[in-house]
């Protein structure tokens, strides 16, 4: 049984963000209405811990949440910055990478592409 994935929120138990909502190891049982064994958002909160029947609804959730703690698909600060000032850097090389190819390319290029 797989685990699916939506964006979604409790009507009463998470306030105003949209969450990502793991349901665990789910099955449908007909549309919309699934049985997981736990129900948790990627932030950590545990809706559920024991199995349950989910009836989903559609309340216009946007394609992702709101939440931060959800957005930050659960990395380290400190990796997210890194990662963040690479793709920074790698923004920055003002040669097209199939020019710098053909012409040798410059040591920044070449870093970047060995």
């Amino acid at each position: 049984m797989p685990d699916v994935r939506i964006v979604a929120k409790a009507m009463n138990d998470l306030a105003d963000d949209w969450h990502w909502v793991t349901l665990v190891e789910a099955t449908e049982l007909e549309p919309r209405v699934f049985r997981a064994l736990q129900v948790r958002t990627r932030c950590g909160l545990m809706i559920s811990a024991t199995p349950r029947v989910v009836q989903l609804f559609d309340m216009g959730a946007p394609d992702t949440p709101t939440c931060p703690r959800c957005l930050d698909d659960g990395l380290n600060p400190a990796l997210r910055a890194a990662i963040s000032e690479v793709i920074e850097s790698s923004e920055r090389i003002s040669e097209p990478v199939g020019l710098a190819e053909r012409a040798g390319g410059s040591a920044r290029c070449r870093a970047a592409l060995g």
